[in-house]
């Protein structure tokens, strides 16, 4: 809306058979009947990581079994964290950054922002699913079920060296995206615990338990935006269709692998578990919206995601709607509003 993009639809056809797998994903980039991004892949962000020996010395079912029996659920993962976690030993089951979102916005299939079929904006702070969601992520803060100091639930363990405490059996599950994770031998031994013996694995997001059922995973995409007056739009379009292909290249796929497998040592099982969280996300591929809705919504709707962590649980999800309810809506009128006037003159967003 600020004329910074040219549409894509001239040299971008999301029904052709090289473009098809990524027509969904185009959907979030979208105003109106016009796209302003070529998506050459879609991939997942959070997965959950763990120590094998860890999760085997206190008795715990396997994640990795219980994913493929369909039994990798919220209660089940609640457990564990109740179970495992005691702060008079420094032990919490879960660090970092993501599981907050990755509870709330990825395991559930849903998002707090929507877009409808409209292209405008609007909140869903009643869904029932992102509720139940936020009321877990309460409960895992109330029990210190999640690392903090003192007062401080910003900080992470090791100043958030991903991984940290997972080794001595300090912290359960650090969910992260595989790049926490992808290190050299070295580095995951020490970190992380010794994949040469097998002990690092990964599985998705647990699911709800009394959901639809799918395993959902938030989508990353990749790929490219023209700018306005670009002088050479078609070799831009020429590059993404090259990588476009390269992505679904079988040849390309497996040295990759090749490489996961011979440089980082990932075990066959790591690899299988990969390729299943690439389908689980390209089956069902959903996004949710962050900081590029301006800085007002922004800075709202980061109040609500994370408020629940970031007081330590002295503000449940009622009271946060209650206190951000009313202004989230209001950024979300403004913005709506100026897509409104954009796609009726034409004329750019200030």
């Amino acid at each position: 809306m600020k004329g910074m993009y040219q549409p894509i639809d001239d040299y971008i056809d999301y029904t052709d058979p090289l473009w098809a797998g990524m027509a969904e994903a185009a959907e979030y980039f979208a105003l109106s009947d016009k796209h302003f991004a070529i998506v050459t892949d879609v991939t997942f962000k959070s997965v959950v990581p763990y120590n094998r020996r860890v999760i085997d010395e206190w008795g715990f079912d396997d994640p990795a079994e219980l994913y493929y029996n369909d039994e990798w659920t919220w209660e089940v993962f609640y457990e564990m964290c109740i179970e495992f976690s005691d702060p008079d030993e420094n032990r919490y089951a879960l660090d970092g950054w993501y599981y907050v979102n990755s509870i709330c916005e990825e395991s559930t299939g849903s998002t707090i922002i929507k877009k409808d079929s409209d292209g405008h904006f609007y909140a869903d702070l009643d869904d029932p699913l992102i509720e139940i969601a936020e009321n877990m992520i309460y409960d895992l803060v109330k029990n210190d079920c999640v690392y903090h100091e003192g007062n401080d639930y910003w900080a992470g363990r090791n100043g958030f060296v991903y991984g940290s405490g997972t080794k001595e059996g300090l912290c359960l599950f650090w969910i992260c995206d595989t790049s926490g994770f992808t290190m050299t031998v070295e580095e995951m031994n020490q970190i992380w615990g010794d994949i040469e013996a097998g002990e690092i694995m990964f599985v998705p997001l647990p699911r709800y338990e009394n959901g639809d059922g799918v395993y959902y995973l938030n989508a990353i995409p990749s790929g490219y935006m023209i700018c306005t007056g670009a002088e050479n739009p078609d070799g831009a379009v020429l590059l993404a269709s090259c990588e476009r292909f390269k992505i679904v290249d079988p040849t390309v796929i497996d040295i990759d692998k090749k490489q996961l497998k011979e440089t980082y040592l990932w075990t066959d099982e790591m690899l299988d578990m990969l390729d299943e969280c690439n389908r689980l996300v390209q089956e069902n591929t959903i996004m949710y919206y962050t900081g590029d809705l301006g800085s007002g919504l922004d800075s709202t709707f980061s109040s609500l995601d994370w408020g629940i962590n970031r007081s330590g649980a002295s503000y449940s999800w009622a009271q946060l709607k209650e206190t951000y309810g009313d202004r989230l809506d209001y950024y979300i009128d403004e913005l709506n509003a100026q897509i409104d006037a954009y796609l009726d003159t034409g004329e750019l967003v200030s």
